[in-house]
């Protein structure tokens, strides 16, 4: 209708050009990079969920299966969402398709899953293993630390050095994966911890080995406590599933 049209004249002449959700490109007037809708949406995936891993759970459950059979390295884990359908295909473009320019809007998301942990002394980003660097040219998980750090004005530390796993986890189902990533990362040479919290930063949580690896080297290097945080959490463990 006419009169609809002039009155988004006027709104984008007042306003100025509305930006677009990176997930539904809707327009989006939050400034974010993702409207909320989404926003709404994507919370509402994780409206319950395991104490120690951030998985989905149905209440009244506190814990799921594995962290009440296994001990964790890391205190906790959250995730903004669940590793499907827009959220997924946003994480894919920003890891697998160049979109480097995600990690802005997505880093915000994830910061709103970030800021309990502002306490915290570091925001640490889990590395990637040379052969994947050399293939992408970037790591997106410390893209997002650098948007976390920011938002919740905590100091970012890219200390971690990982070396290349005995095989593609993508392959593996869960306790091959735990096998196959111990041991391979350490906290750069002369880095120590005064028993510092440490927040640690990924795209994708699955088994949770990696973080769980990551955990394990911060905390034999004196961090106190170590939390982590993620973009999505796999609600199962399919082999063929990237994680990290």
């Amino acid at each position: 209708m006419a009169w609809l049209r002039i009155l988004d004249r006027i709104s984008r002449f007042v306003y100025g050009e509305p930006t677009y959700c990176c997930l539904c490109n809707a327009p989006d007037f939050t400034g974010t990079g993702i409207c909320s809708n989404c926003t709404g949406e994507i919370a509402r995936q994780m409206a319950w969920v395991c104490e120690v891993c951030g998985i989905p759970l149905r209440p009244p459950l506190q814990l799921c299966h594995e962290c009440r059979l296994n001990m964790r390295y890391f205190d906790m884990q959250r995730s903004a969402g669940t590793y499907k359908g827009r959220l997924m295909s946003a994480i894919r473009r920003m890891k697998y398709r160049g979109e480097r320019w995600l990690s802005r809007p997505l880093g915000w998301l994830l910061s709103q899953t970030a800021r309990p942990f502002s306490h915290v002394g570091l925001v640490v980003p889990v590395p990637l293993a040379v052969s994947n660097r050399n293939v992408r040219g970037y790591n997106q998980a410390k893209d997002l630390a650098a948007e976390v750090s920011a938002n919740i004005c905590v100091p970012l530390a890219d200390i971690l050095e990982r070396e290349e796993a005995r095989g593609p986890q993508a392959r593996l189902n869960r306790p091959d994966r735990w096998r196959n990533l111990k041991g391979t990362m350490k906290v750069a040479q002369g880095v120590q911890f005064d028993r510092t919290a440490v927040l640690v930063v990924d795209d994708v949580a699955t088994t949770c080995a990696t973080l769980d690896e990551a955990a394990r080297a911060l905390k034999s290097a004196g961090a106190s406590d170590v939390f982590c945080v993620t973009l999505a959490r796999t609600l199962k463990y399919p082999r063929g599933q990237e994680e990290g």
